[in-house]
């Protein structure tokens, strides 16, 4: 348990590292469960919602967007992915883009109209995992592996969520910690 917290904290402390030379600003809510942790057996799911976007029926990002894109892989680059899922749609790719060239992984498609499927499909994988949504997709998703009620993500202006979900060895949540970056 303690190397578990130890990792959880030196992975924020990280991130937040990671944030400050962005001079982004972060939230932090954590919230822990005493549920016995196997260190090794840990899943780490990182969420976050596609990056700001032009207008469109299947608009790219916008410059903001691609910066934006460029911080989040910069903010994992610490961090060994296995994986990263996003919509098929050009947006949510974009926002992976970098990650996936930064970490040499492919990406892979998930349906954004079966989350339920989505969501235990996940529970069945090993290792970090990176999934890139939509503001319609990403609270129900961090919700659906075990957290608490989420604050609805603002449509028009909210692209900076960065949620770290983490499960035990029996693919319970022990953490849920809010990130902006």
């Amino acid at each position: 348990m303690k190397q578990l917290i130890i990792r959880v904290v030196f992975g924020c402390i990280s991130l937040i590292s990671a944030s400050l030379m962005a001079q982004t600003p972060i939230v932090a809510p954590i919230a822990l469960n005493n549920t016995a942790v196997d260190s090794k057996s840990n899943q780490v799911i990182f969420i976050v919602r596609h990056a700001e976007k032009l207008a469109g029926k299947d608009p790219s990002l916008s410059a903001q967007g691609q910066l934006r894109a460029l911080r989040l892989a910069k903010v994992l680059s610490s961090t060994h992915l296995n994986k990263v899922y996003t919509t098929d749609y050009n947006r949510t790719r974009e926002t992976a883009t970098a990650v996936t060239q930064d970490q040499q992984l492919d990406l892979s498609v998930y349906d954004p109209r079966n989350m339920a499927a989505f969501t235990q499909y996940l529970l069945t994988q090993q290792g970090s995992i990176l999934v890139v949504g939509h503001s319609n997709t990403s609270t129900d998703l961090v919700e659906g592996l075990g957290a608490e009620k989420q604050i609805p993500i603002a449509d028009a202006s909210e692209f900076d969520r960065l949620y770290i979900v983490t499960l035990n060895a029996n693919k319970q949540m022990v953490s849920t910690v809010l990130l902006r970056y």
